[in-house]
């Protein structure tokens, strides 16, 4: 820089304003070159978090057996592990249990390589431990984020409130109707101890009407019939008997 000012101040003073004008061109250029680097160097360092699916969990695993499971082969970050419906109800098993998981690793291609790996493989560890026996069923979910987990619980929330709501106001209405239900017999009962009191102070005679056999019926109309005929047979042969006799 000190050569081409002595070369400047033996010339004209055009050439020194040119000069002094194209330095700070250059150092802007740098510094957006610099600038540019370093975002390309933090958009590299920053992994996109994976996270993969356990469709079963072994038998007294918890949160803090499985962190320290899977931190063997990654860098995990949030696990979930949703609570079985019959939990509480035997008395005999001790601890929570678990139904189904989903873990969350810093970077998404460990999530993958420990999908493919561990996939239909034995647990392992201890033989005193109970699931050494067991494999996992393990998956990952492409394209999945744990915001997504998120809704999903929120949408179950919302339809078992709606669905306890459903339940609560079917409730109300059988409680209702039991209750009118009781009423109207109050009412009915009611109303046939004034009719029988009514009756008793009015002498009022009570009819029973029997049915009576439609076969039984059958015969005596028969019967009636045949009789019939002989008093109409016999009165004939007595007026016959008069005309030709007369007394």
């Amino acid at each position: 820089m000190s050569k081409k000012r002595k070369i400047s101040s033996s010339e004209n003073d055009e050439p020194e304003e040119e000069e002094e004008e194209e330095q700070p061109t250059s150092s802007i250029d740098q510094s957006e070159a610099n600038d540019k680097i370093v975002r390309i160097s933090e958009t590299k360092k920053k992994p996109i978090p994976g996270v993969i699916y356990l469709s079963r969990i072994p038998n007294k695993m918890n949160v803090t057996i499985i962190r320290s499971y899977f931190d063997q082969y990654g860098q995990t970050g949030r696990i979930y592990l949703q609570l079985s419906k019959n939990e509480g109800k035997h008395k005999r098993e001790r601890g929570p249990k678990y139904t189904e998981g989903w873990i969350e690793f810093k970077s998404k291609r460990d999530a993958k390589l420990i999908a493919k790996q561990l996939n239909n493989q034995q647990v392992g560890g201890r033989r005193r431990t109970p699931w050494y026996d067991d494999i996992w069923n393990i998956k990952y979910l492409s394209k999945f984020r744990w915001t997504h987990l998120h809704e999903r619980f929120q949408y179950e929330n919302e339809v078992r409130k709606k669905r306890l709501r459903q339940e609560v106001l079917q409730a109300k209405r059988e409680a209702n109707l039991y209750i009118e239900n009781v009423e109207k017999g109050h009412k009915l009962r009611k109303l046939e101890k004034k009719m029988k009191t009514s009756s008793e102070d009015l002498n009022i005679r009570e009819w029973h009407y029997d049915q009576q056999d439609p076969y039984e019926a059958a015969k005596q109309r028969k019967i009636k019939k045949k009789e019939q005929q002989q008093q109409q047979s016999t009165g004939l042969t007595e007026n016959l008997l008069k005309q030709i006799f007369p007394s």
